[in-house]
Formats: structure tokens, C-alpha cells, sequence
């Protein structure tokens, strides 16, 4: 009778916390850093060797959860992709370079399917650019 006893205690205190502690019952999920893949980085690279321009990819969505969601159809939204022109002197920006930039970008891009359209955002400026992706 003891044990029983024993057992039951230890039952209803670890299986709440089990539940309330597990994120993932709660559809809590860490938001990483979007890192973008070989492919992406190397393609950045390129094009900005053509262009004589310096992007970096902002801040994306976190690409495991939303490629997970997008494959299971849970999001019947796609986000933007976003661009950041970095370039250290004021002068002003050439928007044909950015067009040309983004429509390369956007032709090569391996994971264009999960994405809406592309922002481009410089340093002053809050959008300077923006295409859709399809």
C-alpha cells in the first residue's frame, strides 16, 4: 500500500511539471538567427563582386520551423526575404544596381518557393527595393 501510495505521489507531481516544462506542448518554439546555406552565401558573394555592392541577408525567419510549416500547410502566408545594403560611404544609391541585383538574386535563389518577395533595406533608408519572388 505504501508503494502505491509512493507511486501515485510521484505521478501527479512529475506529470504536471513534464507538461507545464515542455515547450513544445505549449507550441513554444525558439526563434534562432536565420543562417543562410552555403548556396546562399556563395551566391551573395558573387553578386556582389559583379555589382560592385555589399548585401547581408536580415532578418529572416527562422528557416527550419517555417520551411516545417510551410511543407505541413500550417502558414498560409509567406514572408519576405530581406536584403541589407551595406555600403560605408553617403553617397546615393543606384536603383538600377539594386534591381539588377535583386532580379539576380531572385533567379538563383534555392529557397524561393518559401519566400513572397524580396526587401532590399539600406542604412537611412526603410525599403529601397521590394519584388515579388513569383
Amino acid at each position: 500500500m505504501k508503494k502505491l501510495a509512493t507511486i501515485i505521489f510521484i505521478i501527479l507531481i512529475f506529470v504536471p511539471m513534464i507538461i507545464y516544462l515542455n515547450p513544445f506542448t505549449w507550441g513554444m518554439r525558439r526563434m534562432p538567427k536565420y543562417r543562410p546555406s552555403s548556396d546562399t552565401t556563395n551566391l551573395l558573394l558573387d553578386l556582389d563582386k559583379k555589382y560592385n555592392m555589399e548585401m547581408n541577408v536580415g532578418e529572416v525567419i527562422d528557416t527550419l520551423w517555417y520551411f516545417r510549416d510551410i511543407k505541413n500547410n500550417k502558414i498560409s502566408k509567406l514572408e519576405n526575404f530581406e536584403l541589407n545594403l551595406t555600403d560605408e560611404d553617403d553617397k546615393p544609391i543606384n536603383l538600377d544596381k539594386v534591381k539588377d541585383y535583386v532580379k539576380d538574386f531572385s533567379s538563383e535563389f534555392e529557397h524561393k518557393k518559401y519566400f513572397d518577395s524580396i526587401k532590399v533595406y539600406a542604412k537611412y533608408d526603410s525599403i529601397i527595393y521590394k519584388t515579388k519572388m513569383k
